[in-house]
């Protein structure tokens, strides 16, 4: 008894929660549909004239079959309609035929507009989900995208949301079509005849007990299968960004094998969820068979004894039929509905994510900034890493170009993302201009700043598209091509534009292939110049440069620091020995501060960082290998030359 009771629980449980995450999912989305309420209310309307003209299409047919074919007195639920009879039979079977035509037109009509209103409808509701989405992935924290996968999120921007869609149409116009018209059909034939009624509804505690089942299943199989649709797009997603590695280390194969493991998975989840389709819908048949059959078997016998005449078995049966058609796309709406549901899960999983850095209440708008920047007993960690920074203090004056040098690992370019607060800190403040930047609106904070990262950024349009990119945070974005122009002028890229296929109107491969690196460096220092921000921040500017490149950039980057506050992470001594000041990091700490003369004729650990990165130099100067006495000719004791 316990056991029946614990599997008649189960699919009750399983229905209750289902419904209770698709309230959910639609109170998530009720902002979305407001605004379509009219269209919705139209397809609405259309699905109640589709239910009329559907309870009517039968009716001809008794016409035909009892008052044509066989002479019998015409009745139309219950109203004689025997003056019908008095009319030729060719005229009669003209006016059913005109009927049937009416009827058809009519009923195409309001589906094509129930169809087209909806559809409409849907795709503005995905639009406005897209749009959020998109503007929520570019509003969460660093933190999120570190550790999200570019392919998987590009699937839930795209493929999960347009899922979405079939369950908004799906849900909110077609099944209720489908409950009027089954409502309206079980009237009728309750009409017909009340006993033959009750037995083809025997059928339908059988569809129920199978959509509990299988809706379990398919939901869960549903979802598996997104998920590994997600990771192989997120695999081929890294394979192609990255195809120069692969081809440099003739790694094909080996991802050709990789894509055929998680293709094959993907497969297999694909041919899972068709399996269970392919049950659920044989099991309906089955069920929905064995209830015509009855409902025959019962009804020829009514008619052999006279209590219904063959006319009104046929409709019936006609009737039984549109009964069954809603029950069967009732199931194939179920299988839609368990994909979409799956999608919905993980679109919203992403829109409930709460970025970790955010405005605080009472977040004020910086203005007139100087550019000091003060970091004070700053500790910072990834996550529940160890600590990357430990009781960081520094400070950078207006105009003042501060050098951070240490080892890899030291947390340098760490620094520079809590500046611009893409982290927050776990302990410790910054500030500027004696503000601390918690207490400052992002957006402002960051117009006040201009990054220049490792790995210099392009995008795929055009080189004066990239070059004003530069503007569009600003509160006065528009920028002209004069402006343009100078900017690149002054980051000596307006040389090599020029001789571009169509100048600054050149489209830029993705990821600014088409271009070497100290071309994209300067297109990169003249968005930071028409960004006009008080605080530069530089990551490694010169990395992975031949001499003369890395001369152009610095020669740019020394009229971009002019009057600008400048932190830059450094391991070039060229860029080294511009520092009006020097911080070497180590192992999370500040470990020695001051110019570049006074730290190397300390000996400490900056010298010996020195040396380690220049002993060859030191070697070939003359000077013994271990010490740190160089001469005054050599470029780690020397100026700019």
């Amino acid at each position: 008894m316990t056991a029946r009771l614990a599997l008649g629980a189960g699919p009750l449980a399983n229905g209750l929660r289902d419904l209770a995450r698709f309230s959910g999912l639609l109170k998530r989305l009720r902002p979305y549909l407001r605004p379509q309420l009219r269209p919705l209310a139209i397809a609405v309307l259309a699905s109640l004239g589709y239910t009329l003209v559907t309870l009517l299409e039968p009716w001809p047919l008794q016409i035909v079959f009892d008052g044509i074919l066989l002479g019998r007195p015409i009745k139309l639920l219950g109203t004689d309609l025997s003056p019908l009879a008095s009319a030729s039979p060719l005229a009669l079977l003209a006016g059913a035929a005109l009927a049937v035509l009416l009827l058809a037109l009519l009923r195409g009509q309001f589906y094509f507009t129930q169809n087209v209103r909806a559809a409409l409808a849907g795709l503005d509701v995905v639009m406005a989900i897209r749009r959020e989405l998109f503007h929520h992935l570019q509003a969460l924290s660093l933190e999120f995208h570190r550790r999200a996968r570019t392919g998987d999120l590009l699937m839930r921007l795209t493929g999960d949301i347009v899922m979405l869609r079939e369950m908004v149409v799906a849900t909110l116009v077609g099944l209720l079509t489908q409950v009027l018209v089954v409502l309206g059909i079980l009237i009728i034939m309750a009409h017909l005849n009340v006993r033959l009624t009750l037995i083809a509804l025997l059928v339908t505690p059988v569809l129920f007990g199978l959509l509990s089942v299988f809706r379990v299943r398919l939901r869960a199989a549903a979802r598996q299968q997104r998920q590994r649709e997600g990771r192989l797009a997120a695999a081929s997603h890294e394979v192609l960004q990255s195809v120069h590695l692969v081809q440099a280390y003739t790694a094909e194969k080996h991802e050709d094998e990789r894509f055929r493991a998680l293709n094959k998975r993907t497969a297999s989840s694909g041919a899972r969820v068709a399996r269970i389709e392919a049950q659920f819908n044989r099991a309906v048949e089955i069920a929905l068979a064995a209830g015509i059959c009855a409902t025959l078997w019962l009804g020829a016998q009514d008619v052999l004894a006279e209590r219904l005449t063959p006319g009104e078995l046929l409709v019936f049966l006609a009737y039984m039929r549109s009964l069954y058609r809603p029950l069967r796309q009732a199931s194939k709406m179920t299988q839609r509905m368990a994909k979409a549901s799956a999608c919905g899960d993980r679109v919203i999983e992403v829109l409930e994510l709460v970025p970790t850095v955010q405005d605080l209440p009472g977040a004020v708008s910086l203005h007139d900034v100087r550019g000091h920047v003060a970091i004070r007993n700053v500790t910072f960690a990834y996550g529940d890493q160890d600590p990357i920074l430990r009781d960081v203090s520094l400070e950078a004056a207006p105009g003042e170009m501060v050098a951070l040098v240490g080892p890899t690992g030291a947390g340098k370019t760490s620094l520079l993302s809590l500046i611009s607060r893409f982290y927050d800190p776990q302990a410790g403040e910054i500030l500027i201009d004696g503000m601390p930047i918690r207490r400052v609106r992002l957006k402002s904070l960051r117009r006040q700043i201009s990054i220049l990262p490792q790995e210099t950024v392009v995008f795929g349009v055009s080189v004066r598209e990239n070059i004003a990119y530069g503007a569009v945070g600003r509160k006065h974005r528009a920028v002209d091509p004069a402006e343009i122009e100078h900017a690149a002028r002054r980051a000596r890229a307006h040389e090599f534009i020029t001789q571009l296929p169509q100048g600054y109107d050149t489209v830029i491969s993705e990821r600014g292939t088409t271009l070497s690196g100290g071309q994209r460096q300067r297109i990169a220092i003249a968005r930071a110049m028409i960004r006009k921000a008080p605080i530069l921040l530089l990551d490694e500017p010169t990395t992975g440069l031949d001499p003369i490149a890395a001369a152009d950039v610095l020669e740019a980057l020394e009229r971009l620091m002019r009057d600008r506050t400048t932190l830059v992470v450094a391991h070039q001594m060229s860029t080294v020995l511009r520092a009006n000041r020097i911080v070497f990091l180590e192992g999370g700490r500040v470990v020695e501060e001051g110019t570049h003369e006074e730290l190397f004729d300390r000996g400490g650990r900056y010298a010996q960082f020195v040396l380690s990165e220049w002993g060859g130099l030191a070697r070939r100067a003359g000077r013994p290998e271990g010490g740190l006495a160089l001469p005054a000719e050599h470029p780690v004791r020397g100026t700019l030359p």
